[in-house]
């Protein structure tokens, strides 16, 4: 069996999830606009429902090309029961991040060809839409089917390879071949070819339309893949330089960053707008003194924390052997005085990575950008989305090397994620026995920090777990547990 025939084998034995809950759905009376609206967001729920449409449709010759036309078809009380019946996104699994940055991508893409068409003023259609978002079809099938390997697959082409290339290498065949292969098993709308497009049709996909489509659609979907991947690279330099021929603006970069946040605007899932708030940490904040919003104990606490000499400078050239509460690290967070019952399964841990040299101070104005995130009710954010801004929130508002968040079940503490650590597999799969360590043991138990640096590493070489040492590659870092309210 090659390899190209055995991921379509597992393709179609495949349950493609859903990502909306089922919460966030109208009510069976509610618009049509209202259900579009929300389902145009998320592709795999409408890919469930393209199928049914044109099982319905079947005898007739003709298929589904844009949602209002299977939501028409199927009719809304009947959709909500298939939507209900639907599998969704597990939220903890190890492919959910990736998909759902994945469609993000293709979100963004969408949004990035729309605008530039209407700079053009060449006509944008709902089926426009759709050619665009299932582009990258065979992205999200591989993060369903292989997220490991997809998760090196991001990880090379942060070093510069192609990504094409490297998804061949994996399917067995053209990324391009494979994706079309899956929309026609998904009966899903594709863009025509030049042989396939009738008399009839030139009317609607005319040839000048058609050929922006050929060149924009690509390099939509790549340079929505490279914003997200790092504004600073020379990958995303080369492809705005690309943009500033095909589109004939001087200034491609610059309105880049206006096409990004007007598509973090036009989609309510938050997963969208991941490069808007990349975008947000590298801009100078629009605030005069970057701090207006917070309240006066948060401004104090900040002015401390930037004032605060680096705790290394601080420590002694020997310090005693220390228990829990002798770690003078350990007085640089505010605990309450009780101890609080350790939680089996609520217990979280946090590893802070810091470079030795005295870091910068706090980045008051990231908090505040990701807070505005959040502040629209109206929309759904995703957990997986909110866990994520908030890693991120602490990776660079602190300005930490690396994060690893760990949680207590069954006696071990296990990497339940992490931030900047693409290069570091053991922290990525760091994994400890409660009992193995007196500290350990004691940090499960309450809400404490230390820090492990140079100074205390021979004493902390004892009363660590050795996993943990070796994970750390010798680095100072913080320890820190808190528990759920």
């Amino acid at each position: 069996m090659t390899n190209e025939s055995a991921w379509f084998s597992r393709v179609q034995q495949l349950n493609l999830p859903a990502v909306l809950p089922i919460m966030v759905l109208p009510q069976p009376n509610a618009p049509v606009d209202d259900w579009m609206n929300i389902i145009r967001e998320d592709p795999l729920l409408t890919i469930h429902l393209f199928i049914h449409a044109n099982k319905m449709l079947a005898s007739n010759n003709v298929s589904v090309r844009t949602l209002e036309q299977a939501i028409s078809l199927l009719g809304t009380p009947r959709l909500r029961t298939l939507a209900g019946k639907i599998p969704r996104v597990e939220e903890k699994s190890a492919s959910a991040k990736g998909l759902l940055r994945a469609i993000g991508d293709s979100l963004l893409a969408s949004s990035l060809l729309r605008q530039w068409f209407q700079m053009r003023q060449i006509p944008w259609t709902e089926t426009d839409y759709w050619f665009s978002l299932f582009y990258d079809l065979s992205i999200w099938v591989g993060w369903l089917l292989e997220p490991e390997q997809m998760e090196n697959v991001e990880f090379r082409v942060q070093q510069g390879e192609n990504r094409d290339q490297l998804m061949q290498k994996i399917i067995g065949m053209p990324v391009r071949d494979f994706n079309e292969m899956l929309c026609q098993y998904f009966q899903l709308p594709v863009l025509p070819s030049n042989e396939s497009v009738e008399n009839k049709d030139l009317s609607r996909i005319q040839p000048f339309k058609q050929s922006a489509l050929k060149f924009f659609l690509p390099f939509s979907h790549e340079l929505a893949f490279a914003v997200r991947q790092n504004w600073h690279s020379q990958s995303l330099d080369a492809l705005c330089r690309k943009g500033e021929v095909s589109l004939g603006l001087p200034e491609f970069k610059t309105m880049l960053r206006q096409w990004v946040t007007v598509a973090a605007r036009e989609f309510k899932l938050s997963y969208a707008a991941i490069s808007a708030r990349h975008l947000m940490v590298i801009q100078p904040h629009s605030g005069k003194t970057g701090l207006e919003g917070f309240s006066p104990q948060d401004q104090a606490l900040a002015q401390q924390l930037s004032s605060q000499e680096s705790p290394r400078n601080q420590t002694q050239e020997n310090p005693p052997l220390p228990d829990i509460d002798a770690w003078p690290e350990a007085n640089l967070v505010n605990t309450k005085q009780e101890t609080k019952p350790a939680n089996k399964n609520g217990a979280t841990k946090t590893l802070n990575f810091s470079s030795s040299s005295q870091r910068p101070g706090v980045n008051i104005s990231l908090q505040h950008e990701i807070r505005s995130q959040f502040r629209n009710q109206r929309s759904w954010h995703s957990p997986v989305e909110i866990q994520e801004s908030a890693l991120y929130g602490l990776q660079h508002g602190l300005h930490l090397s690396r994060l690893v968040v760990m949680e207590e079940q069954n006696g071990f503490w296990q990497t339940f994620d992490t931030q900047g650590c693409q290069e570091y597999p053991l922290l990525r799969n760091l994994k400890l026995t409660t009992l193995s360590s007196g500290i350990l043991t004691e940090l499960s138990k309450r809400v404490t920090a230390l820090w492990v640096n140079d100074a205390n590493r021979s004493r902390a070489d004892k009363l660590l777990p050795p996993p943990l040492i070796t994970a750390s590659e010798n680095e100072s870092f913080f320890f820190i547990t808190w528990y759920p309210v």
